[in-house]
């Protein structure tokens, strides 16, 4: 193993528009097959089973956050900076699978305690989606160095393949009639591990399997802060689903995950705006980087508020027709669900922006606030209320998110003013006349 690091020399790569359209195409992409696989899910389980779909992959996925331990952040930005892509994918695969067998560890530990009071589906398919955490781990890593290297064709086409497989095998389920949960959860099992196969396989094929590692003692110098400050994020990301499955039970969960899925259908613009101000701000020496964050920050705005306010009026005709009359009680939730989506959006793209040049606990403030803020609400408002007063703490924790997330914003970078995060009006027509420019330029391979 050796003992240097590949992070001598800074190298500047150009991220821009292009990076954009490409990564917020896959996105549209990857959204569609989501909007399908929630519409058979939902067809083929019901209120109930898709409650316990969600209910036996809870806790192993909120277990793979919580063991990545900041390592895809610090895979990230040494990518950003190396000139050796060989060494940081092997360093990837290997720690990753140190992260994935502890966490799964700890999983398997704690569901007999955790999945004590709910259901015998439920609890048994859980323990069979174990494996998931290790192979989330794997593809994480390696997507990682591909982001922080602004390989952004490997980057969305390792995103893309899960969503395709696991529509096939949802597809195959239907067709042969199949109902139990096991088999769905089991398909989403298999679908995963297509893709840490292949992108494994790919890595193989590209560098050489022996030789040296990053110095594993400074990645995990690296690693650790990041993963300190992000154990909140998924305790936070699902904590709406965990009390929901504990106070109201897998029926009123059901019909919370089909509203959440319907009022996410503008998700992939924030994903793809995180990335890009990841990818901008990794990038050294470079003076005009609030600018630019600032500026992606303002165009998904206002590309939030068209989808949005559109979502909101389609949602009342299309939900009875898409996904049947047993989830009409989640009609309203997924309209109330909306602007939260679009605040954890926004709070995504600042937080992502900071990760990026090291400061692991800068958003600690804000995802602190925002899950104390659901936790209070949403235990008083579930008694109340029920599903609707569990949406509506949900928002309230995802605006108190955001506002922190500008303030911290707001001192972190040089030169930054809340003005600048302001929507304008500029800022569509710019928006409106790069467009045609970009779809001309990707369809012509440039």
């Amino acid at each position: 193993m050796s003992s240097e690091s590949t992070t001598e020399q800074p190298i500047r790569r150009k991220i821009g528009a292009k990076e954009f359209a490409s990564t917020f195409g896959t996105n549209i992409a990857i959204q569609l097959c989501t909007i399908v696989q929630g519409v058979l899910l939902a067809r083929l389980l019901g209120p109930t089973g898709r409650g316990q779909f969600v209910a036996a992959t809870l806790w192993p996925t909120i277990f793979a956050g919580l063991g990545g331990l900041g390592l895809t952040v610090a895979l990230a930005r040494r990518s950003a900076r190396s000139e050796d892509p060989s060494r940081i994918f092997r360093t990837g695969v290997v720690l990753s699978l140190v992260t994935g067998s502890v966490a799964t560890l700890c999983c398997a530990i704690a569901l007999p305690w955790l999945m004590a009071t709910l259901d015998d589906v439920s609890r048994s398919t859980a323990w069979s989606f174990l494996p998931f955490i290790v192979l989330n781990h794997v593809t994480l890593a390696l997507v990682a160095t591909d982001h922080g290297a602004a390989r952004f064709t490997a980057f969305n086409v390792t995103r893309l393949i899960l969503n395709p497989v696991y529509l096939t095998l949802l597809v195959v389920l239907w067709l042969t009639h199949t109902t139990q949960v096991w088999w769905f959860v089991m398909s989403l099992l298999i679908a995963n591990a297509v893709v840490a196969v292949l992108r494994v396989g790919f890595g193989v094929w590209q560098y050489s399997v022996f030789g040296p590692l990053e110095p594993v003692e400074e990645v995990a110098r690296e690693a650790l802060p990041f993963g300190a400050a992000g154990l909140i994020s998924p305790l936070l990301q699902y904590a709406d689903k965990a009390l929901l499955l504990y106070m109201l039970g897998t029926t009123e969960l059901g019909l919370y995950s089909v509203a959440l899925a319907a009022a996410s259908v503008a998700n992939s613009l924030a994903v793809s705006a995180s990335a890009i101000t990841f990818g901008i701000s990794a990038q050294p020496n470079d003076p005009n980087v609030f600018d630019r964050v600032a500026r992606v920050f303002r165009v998904s705005a206002w590309i939030w508020l068209t989808l949005g306010t559109g979502l909101a009026f389609a949602i009342p005709f299309l939900f009875p027709l898409v996904y049947g009359s047993s989830f009409s009680a989640a009609i309203w939730p997924a309209i109330i669900l909306i602007p939260a989506g679009a605040c954890a959006g926004q709070a995504s793209v600042l937080e992502e922006s900071m990760r990026a040049q090291g400061r692991a606990f800068i958003g600690l403030e804000a995802r602190g606030a925002g899950m104390t803020v659901f936790l209070i609400v949403g235990t008083l408002l579930a008694r109340w209320l029920g599903l609707i007063g569990v949406t509506l703490a949900f928002n309230a924790a995802q605006f108190v998110t955001l506002v922190f997330m500008l303030c911290v914003a707001r001192t972190h970078f040089a030169r930054a003013s809340f003005a600048e995060f302001v929507p304008r009006g500029a800022d569509l027509v710019d928006l409106a006349r790069r467009i045609p420019a970009q779809l001309k330029s990707i369809r012509s391979g440039a």
